[in-house]
């Protein structure tokens, strides 16, 4: 049942849910939210959040720093991304992390490698697109969600 969704409140909510993990881990959890909506459903689209930002505090060391974004791309295209400065995705992997059950090997902690997972298939439900790139001064992680309607 798709109908229209605020971003950027959908967005705080996820992120509170999950504050208390990133300030354990003395990590700086910003926002930086344009008022957008997208027709989609609520609580996957909330899932697909939660995935996102619970992946970046998990993955990202001590005292670093995660930034939930939502907007608007250059071509008009209603975007959500986090960006965290982690250890990054190697560009081979990038791929495979969609995949379920798949963790880049070496990596820290522990998980289902679902998370990810989640996130494309919630993306592909709402026909957007999910890309995989590195954060602003080329390292971490950034990945972004953009969807066409």
């Amino acid at each position: 049942d798709h109908r229209p969704v605020e971003l950027a409140s959908l967005l705080e909510e996820a992120a509170s849910d999950l504050l208390d993990g990133a300030v354990a881990k003395g990590i700086d959890l910003g926002f930086e939210a344009d008022p957008v909506r997208v027709d989609g459903s609520r609580w996957m689209l909330r899932e697909m959040l939660a995935n996102l930002i619970d992946n970046a505090i998990h993955y990202t060391p001590a005292e670093g720093r995660v930034t939930v974004r939502c907007g608007h791309t250059e071509e008009g295209h209603v975007f959500v991304e986090v960006e965290d400065d982690g250890p990054g995705i190697p560009e081979e992997e990038r791929s495979k992390v969609f995949e379920r059950f798949y963790r880049v090997p070496g990596s820290a902690g522990a998980g289902t490698g679902l998370g990810l997972a989640i996130v494309r298939e919630v993306a592909d439900r709402h026909g957007a697109e999910v890309s995989i790139g590195s954060g602003a001064d080329g390292s971490g992680a950034r990945i972004r969600v953009s969807f066409s309607g």
